[in-house]
């Protein structure tokens, strides 16, 4: 079949655009805009009136009984072009494990049908309906099978297994287009039925359908008017709406980031449901009379002060009465095996506490056992124990009464809770931020990944509301309200583009106190609307500020985003930029530079890369140990939805490993796995990882990968061993649920930023406001949104990232050990890497093998923001390969060689024959002068090493790489194999019998690859998984790489060729090996991607003080 080019894709659509213009014109002459009367070519001539999709689309309400089986759907249809997907019908939204869609696959123009709560999730057809003749098409769902018919044959069926419990996110139904609107169709649709039964459907209607008492709904599309007459059914009338012509029908590549984003904004702003409760109607006179009347009644000293708890206290434990009620009486939602995974059962309630006051009882005397609080002043111990006392002695049915109690508890326990000798502090560093997301009072206003709404995209400057700023609060354990101080209130810029000038209005993001508690690192941008422009004036960029308000100076002015500054033992500074290059490969439209960290000085000068990773990483920390924490996307091989957890590394960037959640399970999809996928049992996401004072253990967000980062908060052991689900996670906040594994994504969710005190306690946001958290699930609020912002709550922004504003220790200094930047030696050893044992592997080799090479190869980041544009593999978010060389792997399986430096690094361990046993399915890097050392390939993190003392490897000098097949250059079908498949294959399968077609597209059943693409590909059969298994990879496991050692093909194909074969294979088969000129490839030509490739030096060995430096401001 015949790939065709960007090019031809861009010459269509320019086809396409000048036939809808031609239409227009006669249109506008008297012909029909938005429905036509075409002379159907079925059965019976007549003339029926039909919906024109590519002008309009018709939706109707949800209807339960759309989501079960059996379920029948059968429409007429004429597809004019296949272009881009045609949506002929398509029910809830893609998250829906009730959703399902029939459309047509771009240029081929097959039926498929799409139910993602089914595995497979796929029936695809090879029936191309694009032809422009009217065809009857149905689909028929049952519970254990799914079919697709045209003109009354079956052209596809799949046996499935249904999800036992799906997800189901209730939505409309759509005809001609996605419920989100992305996709739409070119075509007509006349007349739909769905019916709730298994409808033979194969005689073609002679006439137009009838109902029954099986059926749903019935809607002849061409009616006069928007509103659609349901004929029969229960199921609702239809509403006729204007067709988005989206990008799907453009070429996107003519686009600028701008004009994609008004594009994705023009698909609409769908309203998401929000699950965030509003706060109550609080009656704060009531609470103070309540308050007023449990002191009089107890006679406690420690409640003289009462009546001064100001008001936003009080509204809280108003708030927070309602929740434990909720809770108590069973009807907040759980997980499951929530008891297996609190970190303290404590923050669990149950019926036998009784109501609200009964909580508060039990967790704070938990509190007051607490070590911490061993000195606590004993009066108020005595006066609690009186409390407790009395609240036990009042029945449960004494509503108003233990009301009253509750509150004098509360005021009590918030006594209790001040005196933690860890709240050693006068003032709270913390920002103030908005989004367009909305908040818990409005609801999701928008629910786009264009506004944020994508952990990708909320750290751009123009996804900011204006306002905020960075303040510092004190008076925080009093009775009367915090004193608020804006730090920049009277700041200036001293120094660059805003010298003189004051950071307003403006938006602020992810302060840093140095460890001595003088200065303050944060990200600002000047930016002032929503338009995505990337300019100075646009992005976040990074500054730093005396902790009294002084010194203000602008470190980085750049149009890369710019943020999350963590100040470093050493007194440099890590933070996050785009400066580094490449996009994210997981959107179609929108325009997704990666983000990775990077170093500096403190004034803002030497600037490095500490990160060559491919596509994001967040929210920097340094560790007790002084290792530098994060979060990082690692889907490499993978589907795009999969690693977004802990990885750790040096602070010089070396050795960055992922000793949790990055491969959760089924490793792998062949024929035999028996595994789940485990990430629906555990966060989705983690971020604003840090490290505990004073323990080996961590804490974090489980946030959503589509949303912001918010969420629950958990704590991490990395102690226990990862078993790919919750083993070494507790949860913090059980009554938080984990955003898209257990709540909606893009939705709006409560906890985030958190700053550990202990294991037992910690500072955080709490939907706007600021608290103090305990193990126990008691909270006191710290800082109210509304005491920010003159006594009235700014719903559009939250206050986060809360940091006590006092010095704190220092973790140990780690000597820089790479050769960059300003500091770089020309005496510095070049870099090089060390294996100390290949066999070392926490999955056995096959019994037998030997290793005799290491691969090295090279990932190509991607160049441009448009996803699957070219396509690089089978897959649409497949990346291209630079098999750099190969290195011996000595008889012990030690390995020591030179280093390629500052790019992406794939390791494959080769047997004999060059075939890959293993292959890494995330990257490594090596930096300037690094001399990184592994122990083994995955080797289990609790066992000693195996290797000799002295391997042999290490008793000589570095190999240096030695290319396999030829010079170095990247892998392609058409400049690799494509000559051998043409040459020695095709003729001799035409004489003796084979595969004659050897296209890339035939070739794909014999081919092997993994998966690196949307959400769904981990449990894609074959393709999926999140690693390789040793000895079922490449050219081993692939039927052409066994084929060449068969009997067939052992002595007709050359050594020479069955390498280049062998090659392609283990490099995931790739079409292409760069981003840019597809044209040239196809036709054989050597094309060098554009980042991270020095044609003059392909394998990226380092010479002495030649360095790739990070682009600068």
């Amino acid at each position: 079949m015949h790939k065709r080019t960007s090019r031809e894709v861009g010459e269509a659509h320019m086809a396409r655009r000048l036939a809808l213009a031609l239409t227009l014109v006669l249109c506008a002459f008297g012909g029909l805009v938005g429905d036509s009367r075409g002379q159907w070519s079925g059965p019976y001539a007549e003339c029926v009136a039909a919906m024109d999709a590519l002008h309009s689309a018709a939706w109707m309400d949800h209807h339960p009984r759309f989501e079960g089986t059996p379920l029948t759907v059968e429409m007429w249809v004429r597809l004019r072009s296949s272009t881009a997907y045609n949506i002929l019908i398509a029910h809830e939204v893609k998250s829906s494990n009730a959703h399902w869609e029939i459309f047509t696959l771009p240029e081929s123009g097959r039926l498929t049908a799409y139910l993602p709560g089914c595995t497979p999730d796929h029936v695809g057809s090879s029936y191309a309906l694009t032809d422009g003749v009217w065809h009857y098409v149905c689909m028929v769902s049952e519970a254990n099978s799914v079919a697709l018919f045209v003109d009354g044959a079956e052209v596809a069926r799949e046996t499935v297994t249904r999800v036992v419990e799906p997800y189901i996110e209730p939505g409309p139904l759509f005809i001609g287009s996605l419920v989100a609107r992305e996709f739409s169709c070119d075509g007509e649709i006349a007349e739909v039925r769905i019916s709730a039964a298994a409808r033979d459907v194969s005689a073609v209607p002679v006439g137009p359908m009838t109902a029954d008492d099986r059926t749903l709904g019935l809607w002849q599309l061409g009616s006069e008017g928007d509103a659609i007459p349901n004929l029969g059914g229960p199921a609702g009338p239809a509403q006729r709406v204007p067709a988005i012509i989206g990008w799907d029908r453009l070429d996107i590549t003519t686009l600028s980031a701008a004009e994609s984003a008004r594009l994705d904004v023009s698909q609409g702003e769908p309203t998401g449901d929000s699950h965030a409760p509003k706060p109550p109607t609080t009656d704060i006179p009531e609470i103070r009379r309540l308050l007023a009347a449990a002191a009089e009644r107890l006679q406690l000293d420690t409640l003289e002060s009462a009546s001064r708890i100001r008001e936003a206290v009080l509204a809280d434990w108003e708030e927070q009465r309602v929740h434990l009620g909720s809770q108590v009486a069973g009807q907040t939602p759980l997980p499951g095996h929530v008891a297996d995974q609190v970190f303290d059962a404590h923050a669990l309630c149950s019926q036998e506490d009784g109501d609200a006051l009964g909580v508060v009882l039990r967790r704070t005397e938990a509190l007051l056992a607490n070590p911490a609080l061993s000195e606590v002043d004993p009066s108020l111990s005595a006066d609690w124990s009186v409390l407790a006392a009395t609240a036990r002695a009042i029945p449960i049915d004494d509503a108003e009464a233990r009301r009253s109690l509750y509150y004098a508890a509360c005021a009590l326990r918030r006594q209790i809770a001040f005196r933690n000798p860890l709240l050693d502090f006068g003032e709270l560093l913390f920002v103030a931020r908005g989004v367009y997301h909305g908040s818990r009072m409005t609801g999701a206003t928008v629910t786009r990944d264009v506004y944020g709404q994508h952990f990708a995209t909320q750290y751009y400057g123009f996804n900011s509301i204006p306002g905020g700023g960075l303040f510092a609060a004190g008076d925080l354990f009093a009775d009367g309200p915090p004193t608020v101080r804006n730090l920049l209130e009277r700041a200036r810029v001293e120094n660059g583009r805003l010298a003189g000038q004051p950071l307003t209005p403006g938006a602020f993001l992810s302060p840093d106190l140095s460890y001595d508690g003088s200065e303050i690192l944060f990200a600002y941008t000047q930016n002032s609307e929503h338009e995505w422009v990337w300019s100075p004036e646009t992005t976040f960029n990074l500054f730093r500020v005396r902790a009294d308000g002084t010194g203000l100076r602008q470190l980085t002015d750049s149009p890369y985003n710019d943020f999350d500054p963590c100040w470093l033992p050493n007194g440099r500074v890590a933070f996050i930029s785009e400066r580094r290059g490449g996009y994210i490969r997981c959107f179609a439209l929108l325009h997704v530079p990666s983000h990775v960290l990077h170093s500096m000085k403190p004034d803002g000068s030497d600037i490095y890369p500490l990160s060559y990773y491919e596509t994001s990483e967040w929210h920097p920390s340094v560790d007790n140990d002084g290792m530098l924490v994060y979060t990082r996307w690692d889907y490499t091989d993978r589907e795009n939805c999969l690693g977004s957890n802990f990885w750790i590394s040096f602070p010089d960037g070396r050795d960055p490993r992922a000793p949790h959640g990055n491969y959760p399970y089924p490793w792998h999809t062949y024929p035999d796995n028996v595994l789940p996928d485990t990430r629906w049992t555990r966060p989705y996401t983690e971020m604003n990882i840090r490290a505990i004072p004073g323990s080996h253990k961590y804490i974090l967000t489980a946030a959503p990968h589509h949303g912001e980062s918010f969420g629950s908060l958990c704590i991490l052991d990395l102690r226990v061993p990862d078993d790919g689900g919750m083993s070494q996670l507790r949860r913090f906040t059980p009554y938080a649920l984990f955003p898209e594994t257990e709540l909606p994504g893009r939705s709006q969710y409560p906890y985030g930023t958190p700053w550990p005190l202990s294991e037992d306690f910690t500072l955080c946001n709490w939907w706007e406001n600021l608290y103090l958290l305990d193990r126990y699930g008691n909270q006191e609020l710290l800082v109210a949104n509304s005491e920010v912002f003159g006594g009235e709550t700014d719903w559009e922004m939250r206050l986060i990232d809360p940091i006590p504003l006092r010095p704190r220790p220092t973790p140990p200094a780690m000597p820089i050990a790479t050769n960059q930047g300003e500091d770089a030696r020309d005496d510095h050893p070049t870099a090089t890497i060390r294996i100390m044992n290949v066999y070392d592997s926490d999955q056995p080799f096959p019994e037998g093998t030997e290793i005799r090479y290491l691969r090295v190869v090279q990932n190509i980041l991607k160049t441009n923001p448009w996803m699957g544009l070219p396509m690089i593999g089978y897959q649409n978010e497949n990346t291209p390969r630079i098999p750099l060389g190969i290195v011996p792997v000595e008889a012990d399986g030690s390995v020591f060689f030179e280093a390629p430096v500052e790019r992406e690094l794939i390791f494959q361990v080769l047997d004999s024959d060059y075939r890959a046993v293993q292959s890494m399915r995330s990257v490594a890097f090596v930096h300037p002068g690094e001399q990184l050392s592994c122990q083994g390939c995955h080797e289990p993190r609790e066992s000693a090493p195996t290797a000799a003392l002295d391997p042999i490897a290490f008793r000589r000098a570095p190999s240096r790489l030695i290319p396999e097949v030829g010079p170095v250059e990247p892998v392609t079908y058409y400049r690799l194999v494509q000559p051998v498949f043409e040459n020695s294959c095709v003729p001799c399968h035409q004489e003796r019998g084979g595969p004659a077609d050897m296209s890339y597209e035939a070739l794909e059943p014999y081919a092997f690859y993994f998966a690196g693409g949307m959400s769904g590909s981990t449990i894609q059969p074959v393709h999926g998984g999140s690693r390789s298994i040793p000895g079922r990879f490449g050219a081993r496991y692939s039927r052409m790489g066994q084929a060449l050692f068969d009997e067939n093909h052992v002595d007709a194909v050359s050594p020479e060729d069955r390498h280049k074969v062998i090659l392609w294979l283990d490099c995931n088969s790739q079409r292409l090996g760069a981003y840019e000129d597809e044209e040239a490839q196809m036709a054989g030509e050597l094309v060098w991607p554009s980042l991270d490739v020095d044609p003059g030096n392909p394998q990226g060995l380092e010479a002495p003080r030649s360095r790739v430096t990070a682009r600068g401001d």
